[in-house]
């Protein structure tokens, strides 16, 4: 599923825009943060990274797993429960790659530049380079995992029918199958931050022209799920004694994940009046790319008259210069990299072109940042926005703010 983290069990996937070097004009924007965990290759060019929490999935999943199969299959011993198990929770893994590898594909070919694929606990992530322009390319993007776990369900079906009922093969399988279904299923429910929600999310920004309107629909369906698994958790206990308190714990493991997924994607509400007509562009400072490594006295003479946005050699933004914390470093060390005085974004520095000025200027006054960087619709830096000049323009009446802008 998409964005900023469903669970699978119920396994979720989803993906999140962070903003990510252009492949256009060689613009670089910051990510939102290090991806952690262990590389371990590339699928189509897409890096694959696996969290370490990985590991307890699969031995969740195995855990789960081996009295079911000792159960349904009498006289399958511990061993073999245990070897079918692992490699069930191991296949499932896959099963979320392949979910999340679906978002990539179509993600590409909407040219979304796709930064990676991270699996974590019970579910993963695609990272995009930036967020989608239009309601279609979020749409699209966001039904293609779903789609890929119902093909791998129904391949899935396709093979049982091959398998002798009763066997280890048969329920191996079946148990595969059926995770999928409830991947494709769970992940198109109409809440974020599920692939449902976004698809949702897509339709009202559609219909009405407001992302942040389908946000909001997307939003309260999130809170309706959780709400829905919350009821259906109590009266699974209610009805089923100590027969229902593992699916209840699932469930309500589930509402928890969409409740609190659902919270973090709820825009917040704009605090104060914008006024009318001023764009955040015109308050913008000029940017100039240097090198991260580049000697902190050299980039002091760039950031007399623009601030400077220090980049790795990769492309991908370090920070921003700190100017006080790099004229304190060229007084000890005229010759350190001034990557040592950057200051690094945070996603709530980044401000996308269809960000609500009043909302950006919300996140000013929260302290939730001090400086800005405002970027295209192809995720390249176009100015640094600080939070002075914000609130400073906050307060101009419409017969000033044009001064001030100029």
């Amino acid at each position: 599923m998409l964005g900023s983290r469903p669970r699978r069990s119920a396994c979720a996937g989803h993906y999140s825009a962070i903003v990510r070097p252009s492949e256009q004009g060689g613009g670089t924007a910051p990510a939102a943060g290090p991806v952690r965990g262990f590389p371990i290759g590339r699928i189509f060019g897409v890096p694959i990274v696996v969290a370490p929490s990985w590991v307890l999935s699969v031995a969740i999943i195995a855990a789960l797993g081996i009295p079911v199969i000792t159960e349904v299959v009498p006289g399958t011993s511990t061993g073999v429960a245990v070897l079918v198990s692992v490699l069930l929770g191991i296949l499932l893994g896959l099963s979320v790659l392949a979910h999340e590898l679906g978002h990539c594909l179509v993600a590409r070919l909407r040219g979304m530049k796709v930064v990676g694929v991270r699996l974590y606990l019970l579910g993963g992530v695609s990272e995009m380079g930036r967020l989608p322009a239009t309601p279609r390319d979020e749409a699209l993007v966001a039904a293609a995992g779903p789609a890929v776990s119902a093909v791998l369900a129904g391949l899935c079906w396709a093979v049982l029918a091959t398998t002798r009922i009763g066997t280890v093969g048969w329920l191996f399988v079946l148990l595969l199958a059926l995770s999928n279904l409830v991947i494709a299923v769970f992940n198109l429910l109409p809440a974020l931050p599920l692939d449902g929600g976004r698809v949702l999310r897509a339709g009202v920004w559609r219909a009405s022209g407001n992302r942040r309107a389908g946000t909001s629909a997307a939003v309260i369906g999130g809170y309706l799920i959780a709400a829905a698994l919350l009821i259906w958790a109590v009266a699974l206990v209610v009805n089923t004694g100590s027969g229902g308190v593992l699916p209840a714990g699932i469930a309500l493991a589930m509402a928890l994940f969409v409740a609190v997924g659902a919270a973090a994607e709820r825009p917040p509400r704009p605090p104060n009046r914008w006024p009318v007509g001023l764009s955040l562009a015109s308050l913008g400072t000029p940017i100039r790319q240097l090198p991260a490594e580049t000697p902190v006295r050299e980039v002091l003479h760039t950031a007399i008259d623009r601030a400077v946005l220090l980049t790795e050699p990769d492309g991908m933004a370090r920070g921003l210069l700190d100017v006080p914390a790099a004229q304190s470093l060229a007084e000890r060390d005229p010759f350190a990299p001034a990557s040592l005085a950057g200051r690094p974004f945070t996603p709530e520095s980044i401000v996308l072109p269809d960000d609500d000025p009043a909302e950006v200027l919300g996140r000013a006054r929260s302290a939730a940042a001090s400086v800005f960087l405002l970027v295209d619709d192809a995720g390249r830096p176009v100015a640094v926005l600080r939070s002075d000049r914000l609130l400073a323009a906050s307060s101009m009446t419409r017969t000033h703010w044009w001064e001030f802008s100029m």
